[in-house]
């Protein structure tokens, strides 16, 4: 097979200089994870500081463009920048290897100037095709090489469970399109090469992959599909390994905490391992198909320097080795509190009923999540969905009847049937299942001005006794609760991570948990203000959010969300709490 034979070739050439192309990714990781990125946090957050903008989303965005202007048009060239810095990333990451490559001693003051000279002028020559080519290809269509730079160029979790659920022809077309971009991803894998090394424009560059890969698509598919299953195997076999030590250390009770760390430690630089490796065989296949493998004779005459980079990998495996110390000494893992979304656990009733309810309740989940909106008669019921159709087959919205009517429709969901609920009745059930509630504010076109203020003069005094909170994707309704019931926990829910923590008088954040990341949590925690994932269904995603370190997490699978946190807060076994960190990690071809 002609991609295990091209494999094989590159793995080679990767073995033969194997520590110096690692020494390039490990330069390029601490550059973007210690310099870079902060630096980006901090331009962002002073503009956004600077131009008296509370938080950015879809929400606000129309006000934004029209008000902020200035500040808007600065946040286009930072991303901008951005691009030019992930363009440089991957420009960096070719160059080295193509020195490294060529057997040069690299002198690293000469190798930087040429590094300024062959990177400077190129962003600017093509730089819209760049702008396209990795917010579409590299994030979605994946061709081997990332950047953490681009973690938040990807695509919620409840969009695309909203489209492949509710919208199933639109979730066809787009897996075709997926497919479409994951084939021109494949045709445009030597762009980038083309570009860097051969000085040829967007369009040539284009013209030029695509010959290079015309009849071999398949070929280089086969190359990444295969490289991907080789890393998994051998990561699979090596794990196991330790898993299998490390229960032979927990059964017999010698030293099973001492061995857990030392197991863990090695587990987290097989890891490192393993994507550096991942990352070498992408950029080595990039360079096999570059006719120009030359570099400067300025290069050439350099003097090779040594770096101190043993002193670095000690301190590298020195933080691994205390990461797992704290994390078997439980100074990481806190216990999430536990919130079941509308009030049900895997189907176990209609959503936002109060027969679903109370058999969740018997759960004892911290919290019900439920959700209500403003009937026509400006009182609340229990409900999600802004039309009656998907539940209860009436084309009508909730605020075009009135209340009265509303709790006489019988909704169905997961062959179960429920009469829609008033919020009073939903509240004195939960109240008598001492259940505590998270109660969703939606904002509906119909929503009246006074809608939280009315909610709290109902109610504040009840939610507080009850220690109940709420949360809305409208900042306003949070601001207004904080106003009108300032004892009542309010969170303001983020449908996407795009700048940070907001300022507001929330008491914390409900993030989709798609881009929510350990930088908001920490410095949410920071504000003293608390963290909830949501919608978390998938054992795996649960478990990232216990390493991210979440106040709570919100799920359609409760029972499923027990177990995680039992196997991962109060198991006794280091086996187990190793391979719960193992699945949390980042796949090395992702």
């Amino acid at each position: 097979m002609l991609a295990l034979q091209t494999l094989f070739k590159q793995n080679g050439i990767f073995w033969k200089r194997w520590w110096s192309y690692t020494q390039i990714l490990i330069l390029v990781e601490l550059s973007i994870d210690l310099i870079l990125i902060p630096i980006l946090n901090f331009l962002s957050n002073t503009i956004l500081n600077a131009s008296n903008i509370a938080y950015v989303s879809y929400t606000n965005l129309g006000y934004l463009f029209t008000h902020k202007i200035p500040a808007m048009l600065e946040l286009l060239l930072l991303l901008l920048f951005i691009m030019i810095l992930v363009f440089t990333q991957f420009a960096v990451t070719l160059i080295s290897f193509r020195a490294i490559r060529s057997d040069l001693n690299l002198g690293w003051r000469v190798y930087l100037k040429d590094l300024w000279k062959q990177i400077w002028p190129l962003p600017y020559k093509t730089f819209w095709f760049f702008l396209f080519y990795f917010l579409l290809i590299i994030p979605i269509g994946g061709v081997g090489l990332n950047s953490p730079l681009l973690d938040k160029v990807k695509i919620p979790t409840f969009i695309t469970d909203w489209i492949f659920q509710e919208h199933l022809p639109l979730g066809i077309l787009l897996s075709l399109i997926y497919l479409v971009i994951l084939y021109v991803g494949i045709r445009w894998i030597f762009v980038l090469p083309n570009i860097i090394f051969d000085k040829k424009g967007a369009r040539a560059a284009i013209r030029l992959s695509w010959a290079k890969t015309r009849h071999k698509t398949l070929h280089y598919l086969l190359y990444i599909v295969i490289l991907t299953v080789i890393i998994g195997s051998v990561l699979i076999v090596l794990f196991g390994i330790i898993l299998g030590i490390q229960w032979i250390f927990d059964a017999v009770h010698f030293f099973p905490k001492t061995v857990a760390i030392v197991n863990m430690t090695v587990v987290q630089i097989i890891n490192a391992g393993s994507e550096f490796y991942f990352t070498s065989l992408i950029a080595l296949l990039l360079l096999s198909e570059t006719s120009n493998l030359t570099v400067s004779s300025e290069m050439k005459q350099a003097k090779h320097r040594r770096w101190p980079w043993f002193a670095i990998l000690a301190i590298s495996i020195s933080g691994f080795a205390s990461y797992s110390a704290l994390y078997f000494n439980n100074l990481l893992l806190q216990k999430p509190e536990t919130i079941s979304h509308r009030g049900v656990d895997d189907g176990n009733g209609v959503q936002n009923t109060i027969p679903a309810m109370k058999k969740t309740a018997k759960e004892k989940p911290d919290y019900i999540e439920m959700d209500i909106q403003e009937t026509k008669d400006h009182k609340f019921i229990v409900l999600h969905d802004t039309n009656l159709k998907k539940l209860a087959e009436i084309n009508k919205k909730p605020s075009q009847m009135t209340l009265a009517q509303l709790k006489k429709v019988k909704v169905h969901e997961n062959g179960y049937t429920a009469y829609l609920a008033s919020f009073d009745d939903y509240l004195n059930a939960a109240n008598k299942s001492h259940q505590k509630l998270l109660i969703e504010f939606k904002k509906t076109s119909s929503s009246s001005n006074d809608f939280v203020k009315k909610f709290s003069e109902l109610y504040d005094n009840k939610l507080r006794k009850n220690h109940d909170m709420v949360h809305s994707l409208d900042y306003k309704f949070i601001q207004q609760s904080k106003n009108d019931e300032p004892k009542v926990p309010a969170n303001y829910i983020l449908s996407f991570n795009l700048s940070g923590v907001p300022v507001s008088k929330a008491n914390g954040f409900t993030m989709e948990y798609t881009t929510l990341n350990d930088t908001f949590v920490y410095e949410s925690h920071f504000e003293n203000k608390n963290v909830y994932a949501w919608t978390v269904n998938e054992t795996d995603d649960m478990d990232k959010m216990i390493f991210l370190g979440v106040d709570g997490i919100i799920t359609d699978n409760l029972s499923d969300l027990n177990d995680e946190i039992d196997a991962n807060i109060n198991t006794k076994s280091y086996a187990l709490r190793i391979l719960n960190y193992i699945v949390t990690m980042k796949n090395p071809a992702l």
